[in-house]
């Protein structure tokens, strides 16, 4: 088929319109009385925020309670609710206990943010609790503080007291809910900011390296428990932590208890098994509901370790008392503030992270909308509810997230009555757990990090997509496991600062030219484009800011250059040659010729063009000292009688252009065939 026929079976687009600057376009065909209506509307969005009904809007659970279809998901969300509660019981114990803290406060963190994000969350699915990396981030915290203020951590040992473990505990409970009080109050600032989209920041790359790396960390405060082997280290090194741990666990391993050790291998195999091998292999046959093994390897641990007892007879370290029912409302700990402040800024931006991305993963999959700043709300006012009830940071879990949507739960009713599962332990059941041993709920933790320690195998991945996010993953997990979890993820956020500082320092200039007869401009080094005579047309590929302003200039005088370009050349060749002898003897060095060569381009091509046509298409956005470039390009060309027009601009470079006063609106055309077009006239 010849390119007649081509033509002969597509449909003719013709246009005829006069050519139209910006202003021209928009006082023949803009909404006049947008102005005035943006004034008006945004007193009434102020005022109808503080509307009753608005305010009656912010919790979500009335729409949810107005909405529900009992005929149609009553039964599968109750089902689910009990399959994730389930589910809470032993990651709550565990996560509590990677604390540091009783296990019980993983449950009172599971039962309480649970209840308290229904009221305000946007998402039907998600299951707030536990989670691992924001437990080891309040364990890291607790431990800092411990030796920070060894007077309050361990107030009998001033005292030629031995026995600490009741007042310890009591100032790791302060930490802990104070910790959480900060971060609800910091998620909810956030919140009311409209910072929402501050996940956004955080790259994949940057998220997986430190979760990697954060698994590692809780992989190695595991290893007293697997290992039985418990020292007291009072001494809080910030750099090498964990080199450090190991060493010190092997100076103390002829101490191993390997009653315990022998009991967390079998767990750990017993879980990974039956993960891999049965939840996985017949996830069909299974209906995607994984079995509750983790349940089962703690009533089995309970048991055994009542029958055998172990703690007695092989010295195993088991959970102890467990307090029964509700835990007495008390206020957080205040006076820490400054202490913990950048703990708890890093624990609500990983957890409001973490838990988004799950929420919208699963709005997606349904089709709804989640909102993320009420998302910050509902998490913020979550912790702040812990806070008072002696629990610690909660965060979204995909694990439990995923059952709950595998096993048939449609809305924030599975919520609920996984929190009456985890109720029901709190009030009875949980007496009876006091001799689990620790090494179960250690290899409970090891087992569930497997996946996220495995997240090492994203490095050839990376590598071949882009070196900067291969980078960016080192950098965060490397600064992660040297440093700690909270000065690896500063570091690692920093990183991805710079890289996309680094990213964005490359601006290219691009000539344009006119394809065929359309009105289409493309680049003349990857399209059959021809430029028209007189004018040249350049792309920008990036914003002009402070950042880039320097590379655009410098980038379009190469690509366009001018007179004084060409005596500014002149005048550096003549200096080289003045001061470093450059072009001197028989032979001419590189330098010259390379400068000789763009001599002679700038000759000849000075000659070409009379105006110049910037596309904006692709500048999002211009600062101050972007347009102080643009104002020196406009004088500079002028200068030798080239005019600089604009195309394609959009509102906000409009908008900026005018609050510094740059009076463009005679060379701001709507397209760039606009602004050939009245050239050619």
């Amino acid at each position: 088929m010849d390119e007649n026929e081509n033509w002969a079976n597509r449909r003719i687009v013709s246009i005829n319109r006069p050519a139209y600057t910006q202003k021209e376009f928009d006082s023949n065909f803009g909404n006049k009385s947008e102005g005035d209506a943006k004034n008006g509307s945004k007193i009434r969005q102020i005022l109808g925020k503080l509307s009753p009904i608005n305010l009656l809007g912010t919790f979500t659970i009335l729409s949810f309670i107005s909405e529900y279809n009992f005929k149609k998901n009553l039964i599968t969300d109750v089902l689910s609710g009990l399959t994730v509660g389930v589910m809470h019981i032993p990651s709550s114990l565990a996560y509590g206990a990677l604390t540091s803290l009783n296990p019980v406060h993983g449950l009172y963190t599971s039962f309480f943010a649970g209840i308290t994000y229904i009221f305000f969350g946007t998402s039907k699915h998600l299951s707030v609790g536990t989670f691992a990396v924001t437990s080891l981030i309040v364990y890291s915290t607790i431990t800092r503080l411990e030796a920070e203020y060894p007077e309050l951590a361990f107030p009998n040992s001033f005292q030629n007291s031995t026995s600490t473990e009741g007042p310890s505990m009591e100032f790791k409970i302060k930490i802990a809910t104070g910790l959480a009080f900060w971060c609800g109050v910091i998620q909810i600032l956030f919140s009311l900011l409209k910072f929402g989209s501050i996940s956004k920041f955080l790259s994949q790359p940057l998220l997986r390296g430190f979760t990697t790396a954060a698994a590692f960390h809780v992989f190695s405060s595991q290893m007293k428990h697997i290992f039985g082997i418990y020292y007291v280290n009072r001494k809080r090194r910030k750099f090498f932590k964990l080199v450090f741990l190991y060493l010190r666990l092997f100076q103390n391993i002829e101490q191993i208890n390997w009653a315990a050790f022998i009991f967390s291998i079998v767990c750990i195999v017993f879980l990974y098994l039956t993960r891999t091998q049965i939840n996985e292999r017949f996830k069909t046959q299974l209906k995607n509901i994984p079995l509750p093994i983790e349940l089962f390897v703690i009533i089995v641990g309970t048991v055994v370790s009542n029958l055998a007892e172990l703690n007695k007879n092989y010295g195993m370290t088991v959970v102890g008392s467990i307090p029964k029912g509700f835990p007495e409302p008390q206020l957080p700990e205040f006076n820490l503030l400054m202490d913990m402040i950048l703990d708890a800024i890093i624990l609500s931006v990983i957890a409001y992270a973490t838990s988004l991305s799950v929420s919208d993963l699963f709005a997606r999959k349904h089709k709804y909308k989640i909102d993320s700043n009420k998302e910050f709300f509902a998490l913020g006012v979550s912790n702040i509810a812990n806070s008072f009830f002696q629990s610690f940071v909660s965060c979204g879990s995909l694990s439990r997230t995923v059952v709950a949507d595998s096993s048939g739960g449609k809305t924030q009713l599975v919520t609920i009555i996984a929190s009456s599962v985890v109720l029901t332990v709190m009030l009875w059941i949980g007496p009876f757990l006091e001799q689990l041993p620790k090494a179960c709920l250690g290899a409970i933790i090891v087992a569930a990090l497997l996946n996220l320690l495995l997240q090492v195998r994203d490095l050839p991945y990376y590598w071949r997509l882009d070196k900067l996010d291969f980078i960016t993953w080192i950098v965060t997990f490397v600064s992660t496991i040297i440093l700690d979890v909270d000065f690896g993820l500063c570091i690692g956020f920093l990183t991805v600062l710079f890289l996309n500082t680094y990213r964005s320092q490359n601006l290219q200039v691009k000539i344009q030219g006119r394809v065929k007869d359309f009105e289409f401009y493309r680049p003349v080094d990857k399209y059959l484009a021809t430029e028209q005579e007189s004018i040249r047309v350049v792309y920008p590929n990036q914003s002009i800011y402070f950042v880039t302003s320097d590379i655009f200039k410098q980038q379009l005088n190469f690509s366009c250059p001018s007179k004084s370009n060409m005596i500014t050349d002149l005048s550096l060749i003549e200096n080289c040659k003045i001061n470093y002898g450059c072009g001197a003897g028989p032979e001419k060095s590189d330098l010259e010729i390379k400068i000789d060569e763009t001599e002679n381009d700038t000759l000849d091509s000075s000659k070409k063009f009379e105006t110049i046509i910037i596309d904006f298409s692709d500048v999002q956005f211009v600062d101050e000292a972007g347009c102080k470039c643009l104002k020196e390009i406009i004088r500079d060309y002028e200068s030798d009688n080239i005019q600089i027009l604009f195309a394609c601009c959009n509102e906000n470079v409009i908008d900026y252009f005018k609050r510094m006063k740059m009076e463009l609106d005679d060379r701001i055309f709507l397209t760039v065939q606009d602004a050939v077009s009245s050239k050619l006239c």
